[in-house]
């Protein structure tokens, strides 16, 4: 009797482990990040890299006061040629399974910034102004969350001593496929 207590112990705790890990699977969403540039400035390059360091969200503290800061999101160090990927077109550089919940900010961390110049070909410096935005945002279990960066790189040089500058344009926050916010607003 006491081998039967046991097997059918044995049996509640499996499923109890089999129902908590399903239940936190429901929990979750699936958030992508995409990049593209403004056309400002891009015409004037043959080549504009820059390399992707980091991702960080901030989640939305709520009544968990005490996790506020940032979450950083596994990324590999990617490259992306900006020059390609204007107007429509956007490079993915995260997509990820994360637990569901509000979200209030996103922060991209540039590595590096590399332009080559169609005059000429030759490299020049573009200074990294890229930095947090605050916008909220959403995970929803099972959902997906597309969020694309628009960059824009100015010609800022009829302001000596400064030249070119990368900086965030806007956002286009997008939930399981459909537009939800664009800043700023347009086409």
């Amino acid at each position: 009797m006491s081998a039967t207590y046991l097997w059918i112990a044995g049996l509640l705790i499996g499923l109890l482990f089999a129902t908590a890990a399903t239940t936190a699977d429901s929990r979750q969403g699936v958030l992508e990040v995409r990049l593209k540039d403004h056309r400002e400035a891009i015409g004037d390059f043959s080549k504009l890299t820059v390399t992707v360091g980091e991702i960080f969200v901030s989640p939305k503290p709520g009544l968990k006061f005490w996790q506020l800061g940032w979450k950083s999101l596994p990324v590999a160090p990617t490259v992306v040629d900006l020059t390609r990927y204007v107007g429509k077109d956007s490079a993915r550089i995260f997509r990820g399974s994360l637990d569901s919940g509000a979200f209030e900010a996103i922060h991209l961390k540039l590595k590096n910034v590399i332009g080559v110049l169609k005059k000429g070909q030759r490299g020049v410096p573009v200074k990294n102004t890229v930095g947090p935005i605050k916008f909220p945002f959403e995970i929803r279990p099972s959902g997906e969350t597309m969020i694309i960066l628009d960059l824009v790189v100015m010609d800022m040089s009829d302001h000596p001593p400064r030249g070119y500058e990368l900086a965030l344009r806007g956002y286009e926050l997008n939930a399981n496929g459909k537009l939800v916010d664009k800043v700023p607003p347009g086409p």
